[in-house]
């Protein structure tokens, strides 16, 4: 596993790193297990990092994850909880169109 990119937000207290995989001759790795390599090679706790996503390259052995792994947990917390809220939000406004609709 490298590193592929790695971009720090300090107003976020986080920084976002892309890293690349090669899984050859084995299915993609799964979130659990990259979440332990993940912390390994950044030498931070695991409840501190959130991957956003694995993507496989098709025909190929290699997978990118996507990932933000952030300074403390006071900073995990809160921009984790503002986006349930917003994703709240969103949510409640598709359905109250599909009424209307209906």
């Amino acid at each position: 596993m490298k590193i592929v990119s790695e971009v720090n937000h300090p107003l976020l207290k986080r920084k976002h790193v892309v890293f690349e995989i090669d899984h050859s001759g084995n299915k993609t790795p799964k979130k659990d297990e990259l979440l332990q390599k993940i912390a390994e090679i950044t030498k931070s706790s695991h409840e501190l990092i959130r991957i956003k996503y694995i993507a496989s390259v098709y025909g190929a052995t290699k997978a990118r994850i996507t990932a933000n792994i952030y300074r403390d947990e006071n900073a995990l917390r809160h921009i984790e909880l503002i986006k349930k809220k917003t994703k709240k939000k969103e949510d409640g406004k598709k359905e109250a169109s599909k009424k209307q609709e209906s």
